[in-house]
């Protein structure tokens, strides 16, 4: 799903107070944070996800590889921490504002 810059600063915005829900650690992407990832993008719409590596090219193919994975949108990045986005279609939360 493509974002406008409105939607993006919607989402950045509401983004805000949340806590970290996924983490990614050494070994990379697995089945575990990729099942982690789906359930709880489709208990919550938007999530933050934490991913522990060093190199910040690493980190954005991560959340790229990611957001691939779960069929969802990396809306922003920083540091090591993204936000990703995926509409829930049978009960929405979060896409009902955007």
């Amino acid at each position: 799903m493509e974002l406008t810059n409105k939607q993006r600063s919607k989402l950045k915005a509401i983004a805000q107070n949340m806590d970290v829900v996924v983490k990614v650690g050494n070994k990379g992407i697995t089945q575990n944070v990729i099942n982690s990832l789906q359930e709880a993008l489709e208990a919550r719409e938007l999530i933050k996800i934490s991913i522990a590596h060093q190199d910040r090219e690493v980190r954005k193919e991560t959340a790229l590889q990611l957001a691939e994975a779960s069929d969802s949108t990396l809306v922003n990045m920083i540091g090591k921490t993204a936000l990703l986005f995926k509409i829930n279609w049978k009960s929405p939360i979060i896409s009902k504002e955007i």
